[in-house]
C-alpha cells in the first residue's frame, strides 16, 4: 500500500531514504536520466517504488522538469591552490547529489567574471557559487535585483552588507588568534604583508583586524602592500627590517601567493632571524623550509558548505533568509616562528 506507518502517503523522500540514495537521484530516475545511475541503483529504486507504493505527484513533476541537475562555479583564479581545494571540496557534494558541476576561471578579471555568469546561466545551471574577483560588487549587486535569478552563494570573498548566502574563513578572530600566539612569542613587531586589496573582502577584512589587534594587544605593526615584483618586496623587507633595529620582528603574509613571494624575496639566513606566518595550507606550509606557522583556512570544507548551502535553495526548498556561514581557520604552529 502506499501509506507509511502513520498513515501519509509515501513521498519522493521516503522513497530515497529507503533506497539510500539521494532525492535528485530519485528525481533524476522518474525523469528518465540515467546517464550517471548503475543499473544496481536503477534496481533498487524501482524495488523501493513497488514497496512503498509511491505516486509520484504529476504536477510537481511538471514543475520541476527545468531542473538541470547541474551547478557553476565562478573562480576567481583556479591557478591559487586554495581555490583548487575550494573546487574539490564543492566537487565532492555534488557527487553526494549527483549534481554536475561547471566550473568557470575569472583569471582575476572583473569582466571575465561577469562573462563567466552569464555564460553558466546559458548552459542552464540550477544556480550558481561565486568566488569573486573583488571590484565586482556593484554588479553583482544589479545581478541580485534581476527577475527569475538563480539562487547564489558567495564563496570566500563576499558582498556587504550581505545579500547572497556567503561561506568565508573567521577572518577577524583567526588574526586576533596568530597576533597573540606571536606576542606570546616574544614578538615586539608584525609586518601584514599583502598585495592590494581595495574591493577583495578577505585583504580587507584581515588588514583592518591586523591594525586593530596590533593597538589593542600593545604590538607594533604595520601593513605593506605591494605591487612591484619580487624584487621590489625584497627591498622594501630589507629596509623595513633596518628601520625595526632589535626589535623581535615577524612577516605574517595574507595567503600563500605572498608567503611564497617573501620566501623568493628574503634568504634563509635572513629568516633565521625573522619570523615567518601566514594565511596557508598547513599540507603546503608544513614542508616549506623548517615549517612555516600558518592559519589553515579549511579550503575544502568551505566549498563543502557552499555547495550545501545552494543545494538547500535549490533542491531541498529552503527559503530562509541569505545567512553568512564562517569556517573557523586552524593555527597550525611550525619552526617558522620559533626563533
Amino acid at each position: 500500500m502506499s501509506a507509511n506507518k502513520a498513515g501519509r502517503k509515501a513521498s519522493m523522500g521516503d522513497v530515497a531514504a529507503a533506497a539510500g540514495v539521494s532525492k535528485t537521484t530519485i528525481s533524476r530516475y522518474l525523469h528518465g536520466e540515467f546517464g550517471y545511475m548503475s543499473e544496481q541503483t536503477k534496481a533498487k529504486i524501482e524495488g523501493v517504488i513497488k514497496e512503498l507504493g509511491y505516486r509520484p505527484n504529476k504536477m510537481a513533476q511538471s514543475l520541476k522538469a527545468t531542473v538541470s541537475h547541474m551547478v557553476g562555479v565562478s573562480i576567481a583564479d583556479m591557478g591559487n591552490p586554495f581555490s583548487s581545494l575550494l573546487i574539490k571540496g564543492i566537487q565532492e557534494e555534488c557527487r553526494a547529489r549527483d549534481v554536475q558541476l561547471l566550473v568557470s576561471d575569472s583569471n582575476n578579471q572583473p569582466t571575465l567574471e561577469r562573462a563567466n555568469i552569464e555564460s553558466l546561466l546559458d548552459a542552464q545551471v540550477d544556480g550558481l557559487i561565486v568566488n569573486t574577483v573583488g571590484n565586482n560588487d556593484d554588479w553583482l549587486v544589479r545581478f541580485h535585483d534581476r527577475a527569475n535569478r538563480k539562487p547564489v552563494v558567495m564563496l570566500d570573498r563576499i558582498v556587504l552588507p550581505l545579500i547572497y548566502d556567503s561561506v568565508t574563513n573567521n577572518n577577524d578572530a583567526a588574526v586576533r588568534e596568530m597576533l597573540e600566539y606571536l606576542k606570546g612569542q616574544g614578538f615586539a613587531y608584525v609586518v601584514f604583508v599583502m598585495r592590494p586589496g581595495e574591493g577583495i573582502s578577505t585583504r580587507t577584512a584581515r588588514r583592518q583586524a591586523v591594525e586593530r589587534y596590533c593597538d589593542d594587544l600593545g604590538l607594533g605593526g604595520e601593513v605593506l602592500v605591494y605591487d612591484d615584483g619580487i624584487d621590489g618586496l625584497r627591498s622594501r623587507i630589507a629596509n623595513l627590517l633596518e628601520l625595526c633595529g632589535n626589535r623581535k620582528t615577524c612577516l605574517f603574509a595574507n595567503n600563500d601567493e605572498s608567503m611564497r613571494d617573501i620566501l623568493e624575496a628574503t634568504s634563509a639566513g635572513l629568516r633565521r632571524h625573522v619570523g615567518v606566518c601566514s594565511f596557508a595550507d598547513e599540507h603546503w606550509a608544513k614542508y616549506s623550509g623548517p615549517g612555516i606557522t600558518c592559519l589553515d583556512q579549511e579550503p575544502m570544507l568551505m566549498g563543502r558548505r557552499a555547495a550545501q548551502k545552494l543545494f538547500a535553495r535549490i533542491y531541498d526548498g529552503s527559503e530562509e533568509p541569505c545567512s553568512l556561514d564562517e569556517v573557523p581557520a586552524r593555527l597550525c604552529i611550525f619552526a617558522s616562528t620559533e626563533i
